[in-house]
């Protein structure tokens, strides 16, 4: 394969992977309004991105650090880095609308640095209540 067929591959993957957390976030938040969230809620908000490499994974984590707790870890049975942030011990309150344009962030800013976003969850503590993304499969 060719580098500019290699690149085009990749802009599918991310593509695809954007598609796919865009999908996630809309289910998830429907979730959340049904249960109550609102505009006003307090959430705690917990995301993983990862990556092949230790210099991209610091790199994310240098520029998300402005905003979020980071912690890089080395997963132990794969050759990868997790970059995990948060808003902890933080609340935040967000609109459906903000939350989309953080999910569609989160999956750019990851691209830029050869990351992938992964997954994120909230936590409401006041419904005593958990949502997390990955309970929802995407048809991308």
């Amino acid at each position: 394969m060719d580098n500019q067929e290699s690149q085009k591959t990749w802009e599918e993957f991310y593509s695809r992977k954007k598609m796919q957390r865009a999908e996630e976030a809309n289910s998830l938040w429907q979730m959340m309004e049904a249960r109550g969230v609102t505009e006003e809620t307090v959430l705690a908000l917990d995301f993983v991105h990862f990556s092949n490499s230790p210099e991209n994974a610091k790199e994310l984590s240098d520029q998300l650090s402005e905003n979020y707790e980071m912690v890089i870890s080395q997963n132990h049975d794969e050759d990868y880095w997790l970059i995990k942030g948060t808003t902890r011990p933080h609340g935040i309150n967000l609109s459906k609308e903000q939350h989309l344009a953080w999910v569609e962030f989160m999956a750019d800013v990851a691209q830029s640095y050869a990351c992938v976003f992964s997954t994120w969850s909230f936590e409401v503590p006041s419904l005593n209540a958990s949502f997390r993304s990955e309970d929802f499969e995407s048809a991308c």
